[in-house]
């Protein structure tokens, strides 16, 4: 694996062993299965117990685990890109507009934007097709390769284009000339296409996201299958999409006179500490992480004072550090304060893609399960069905035979319910009158008032509806743009604990858990 990029000069308060504990969280990156010492330190180029050392730290921190095959990513470890994804407003604003052209077009739509002359994927809908490109978030391309990337490069001046073409190394298909032709007509017609030149198979349209001063700041894009679409269609039928899609983008984030709508501030992203301090561990790359997740909605950007503040550390010691991230890429500065770039996302969002809700909510469901001593579930609807997605039970005498997988009458638990109350009326509608030939149809349609007051209160309880002896009480669960993407449950036999005293006990802790439950909710999570 090729090792973080030298800076030119390396100022004398560079942290290096902050730069290969990076390099050992990017090495985690990039490979599915687990790491020995010895192969740690063979791909980072470390000894072995300097590798030891790092990936003792990076457990203590939650970000990898150790196993009989050695050690590997966390879910903890996406607290690190989230951070970007929290304190940048782009992502969020664009991601509505990504899933309305989808709806329309049933391709995939992304958001990139361009850092190090590399284009990353910071917001992705995918369509529901057998066949699509390989890309999730996070991932990053050569700009030069891509419709999307030839649209941000088109905001380069000449000089800065020139010397990146010059810089880029030969490659086959390469050609300088092609390509910067490419980027002075994405320039000057608003928008570029790209036919299988990076994948085969893959077509794609981009067009520019600009900010008030006309400066490109992103790009739409939307990719297919050449089989299901082509050229003309791009120009025709998804250049008019992006570019409203890019307009409706400008306006959420910058609406006019005034102040541009407050963002909710998330729950800190959930992040174990599965074992005491190592009396070995590396406190620069402590130190370094912690600044690179301290930045968040409330703290889009902060100064050197700040992050000394936040992070508790010296002033000398921020600055040592934050110099350090600037240089190998992953802040940038923004007049006297510093921003997290995509680049962080390298850093374990790889992991994503290879996780479901179950992984990611595990914690804190056996946390939840033992405060209350219940049993605690996450579910979805899929149809007029509820799907267990999650579940973890506190030690009790009676076994209640539910598990991950599971599929119950949405309308006979609490989580159903929830969810149930939250759909359009002609979708109830439909539903029953698609099922009325069986029980759940008949639940429906004598169901409208109880779902209206679970819509208002934004509660469910059930007591005995789903078996008998059962209670439970549910809140839907939201991601951090305020969607509910599921509901989140307690449960127990009737004879341990009174319905009043479920609603006045579990009630709030539920609500407590599903504002922790925000950032875990994340785009491209299996559910």
């Amino acid at each position: 694996m090729p090792s973080a990029a030298e800076p030119a000069v390396k100022d004398p308060d560079y942290v290096d062993s902050l730069e290969r504990g990076l390099s050992v969280l990017r090495a985690f990156s990039m490979r599915e299965g687990a790491f020995s010492v010895a192969d740690l330190a063979a791909v980072v180029g470390i000894t072995r117990t300097a590798a030891r050392r790092f990936a003792l730290t990076l457990e203590h921190l939650g970000y990898t685990f150790q196993s009989a095959a050695g050690y590997a990513l966390a879910p903890g470890v996406l607290a690190i890109g989230d951070a970007y994804l929290r304190s940048n407003p782009l992502p969020d604003a664009a991601h509505p507009q990504l899933e309305e052209i989808v709806r329309a077009v049933g391709e995939t739509a992304s958001l990139t934007v361009l850092h190090k002359r590399r284009v990353y994927y910071t917001a992705r809908v995918a369509a529901d097709r057998i066949i699509t490109a390989n890309i999730t978030l996070g991932t990053s391309v050569p700009a030069y390769s891509t419709a999307t990337g030839r649209v941000l490069l088109g905001g380069l001046d000449p000089d800065e284009l020139e010397e990146y073409l010059s810089t880029i190394e030969p490659a086959s298909g390469f050609d300088p000339d092609y390509v910067r032709a490419r980027i002075v007509e994405a320039r000057e017609q608003g928008w570029a296409a790209a036919d299988q030149e990076m994948t085969t198979g893959i077509r794609s349209v981009a067009v520019p996201l600009h900010d008030p001063e006309q400066r490109i700041i992103a790009a739409l894009n939307i990719s297919a299958h050449a089989t299901r679409v082509s050229t003309s269609m791009l120009e025709t039928d998804f250049v008019p999409l992006l570019q409203a899609a890019g307009q409706r983008t400008a306006t959420t984030l910058w609406p006019g006179p005034g102040p541009a709508p407050r963002r909710p501030a998330a729950a800190s992203a959930y992040a174990v500490r599965p074992i005491a301090r190592p009396t070995d561990a590396i406190q620069s790359v402590e130190r370094g992480l912690c600044i690179l997740t301290a930045f968040d909605e409330t703290h889009p950007a902060m100064n050197l004072a700040q992050i000394s503040e936040r992070c508790r550390l010296p002033r000398s010691a921020a600055r040592r550090f934050v110099r350090t991230l600037a240089s190998l890429g992953y802040l940038a500065p923004q007049g006297r304060s510093f921003v997290p770039t995509p680049q962080i996302l390298e850093l374990g969002y790889s992991l994503l893609p290879r996780l479901s809700l179950a992984d990611v909510a595990k914690p804190r469901l056996e946390v939840l399960a033992r405060k209350l001593g219940a049993s605690v579930s996450i579910g979805v609807l899929e149809g007029l069905d509820l799907r267990y997605v999650a579940r973890v039970s506190a030690p009790s005498p009676l076994t209640v035979n539910i598990r991950a997988g599971s599929r119950v009458p949405a309308h006979r638990t609490a989580m159903g319910q929830v969810l149930l109350s939250l759909l359009p009326p002609e979708a109830l509608q439909d539903g029953a009158s698609s099922t009325a030939a069986d029980s759940a149809g008949e639940g429906l349609t004598e169901l409208g008032d109880t779902l209206e007051a679970v819509r208002e209160q934004g509660w469910s309880y059930v007591d005995q509806l789903l078996e008998v002896g059962i209670r439970a009480v549910a809140v839907p669960l939201r991601n951090r743009r305020g969607e509910v993407v599921a509901a989140l449950s307690a449960s127990l036999h009737e004879a341990s604990t009174s319905g009043n005293d479920m609603v006045s006990t579990f009630l709030p802790a539920l609500r407590t858990a599903a504002d922790e439950f925000v950032m875990d909710l994340r785009d491209g999570l299996n559910l």
